[in-house]
């Protein structure tokens, strides 16, 4: 499990964090809920590594252990959907690149460039390319945006069988309601709210 122990941030004259506490399962997918604002990105970019928080510790996992996925896509503009895959890959995992295309439900599209490819589509490729990337553990924020929900319900599923432990920020009801565990905060500070 991760454990988020007595962490404190602030960006500026803003506390983001105050003695925050959490303990995270280190299995299935748990999906952290709140309103926008609340500190939820923040609080992923500390577990993962890509912040550094002012006070308190994180147990439990290793930045390089973490794959992190940004609410943004991140794509390449000049490398094609299966280079985006591949690109992730070690060479004698290449031979994966279908797989994950198939995960990501853009078997069509290898080699579409990014700017043909719809704002839910990116975000699919995103997606499969951060799964593809592994880990011992996933960080995903809002990994389902813009992403119809049959679709976002079937790669959620996919996301359960590889049986890598998710931590992911959502807004979307249904992602929410397909988590095997959900934790509601508010802020700032980012708190847990009661159940």
């Amino acid at each position: 499990m991760i454990e988020c122990r007595d962490l404190s941030f602030r960006y500026g004259e803003k506390t983001v964090l105050d003695h925050f506490n959490l303990t995270i399962p280190d299995k299935g997918i748990t999906a952290l809920s709140g309103p926008s604002g609340c500190g939820k990105t923040t609080l992923l970019r500390l577990i993962g590594g890509l912040q550094k928080p002012d006070s308190g510790e994180i147990l439990g996992v290793s930045p390089h252990e973490i794959a992190f996925l940004f609410q943004e896509d991140r794509l390449l503009p000049w490398r094609s959907v299966q280079q985006h895959i591949t690109d992730v890959l070690p060479r004698n995992r290449r031979g994966e690149a279908g797989r994950w295309l198939a995960f990501a439900e853009l078997k069509g599209e290898a080699r579409s460039l990014p700017s043909a490819l719809s704002g839910g589509m990116a975000r699919r490729l995103a997606l499969a390319r951060c799964a593809a990337l592994g880990g011992s553990f996933l960080l995903l924020d809002e990994p389902f945006a813009g992403v119809d929900a049959e679709r976002a319900e079937r790669m959620l599923n996919r996301l359960r069988d590889m049986g890598t432990p998710v931590l992911l920020a959502s807004h979307q009801a249904q992602i929410l309601a397909q988590a095997d565990q959900v934790i509601h905060l508010d802020g700032t500070p980012l708190r847990v709210c009661p159940e």
